[in-house]
């Protein structure tokens, strides 16, 4: 059995390690008979990873929609102002 990867804190990991954590218990738990307080603590510590892998992804999914809101109020602007029409113009200052 591999030796088990847990963080002091599932808040202190990114969420591309709470994903892998989260696969780890997730192969532990189909892939062995482990004991029903083992299963439980791994269970407990999936659901708790789960959460905030998906508390992660919607602080993303905010933050993409508040840029996306803050470039088009940019780009109304521009045009309002008649300081640019050309959105392409935009995009490649923002890269």
């Amino acid at each position: 059995m591999p030796a088990k990867k847990k963080a002091a804190n599932i808040d202190d990991l990114c969420f591309e390690d709470a994903i892998e954590r989260l696969e780890d218990i997730i192969e532990h738990m189909e892939g062995e008979r482990i004991p029903l307080d083992s299963m439980l603590k791994d269970y407990d510590e999936g659901t708790r990873l789960l959460k905030a892998c998906r508390v992660r992804i919607e602080t993303a999914r905010t933050r993409i929609e508040t840029i996306t809101k803050t470039l088009a109020t940019a780009t109304q602007d521009d045009d309002a102002d008649g300081t640019s029409t050309d959105d392409s113009d935009d995009l490649i200052q923002l890269l």
